[in-house]
């Protein structure tokens, strides 16, 4: 079995390094098709989730970076 390592960071993070209400990204994540119920490690791509949200990616945000929708 092959193993692999993602780099992810949490929501919290996510939403400090945009400026944005972690609360009104909560709303817009619950609204969208992106969806995790009761599983606590939902991951999104970064750049999947600065377009959802129409925010500007970061310049050094690698294409590979995964966003924590849970603890």
């Amino acid at each position: 079995m092959e193993t692999f390592t993602i780099t992810c960071v949490t929501l919290e993070d996510f939403c400090d390094a945009h400026e944005l209400n972690v609360y009104d990204v909560d709303d817009a994540l619950l609204n969208s098709k992106y969806s995790w119920g009761t599983n606590d490690d939902t991951l999104v791509g970064y750049y999947t989730l600065c377009e959802m949200l129409c925010v500007r990616p970061l310049r050094d945000i690698k294409s590979d970076v995964m966003v924590s929708l849970g603890s």
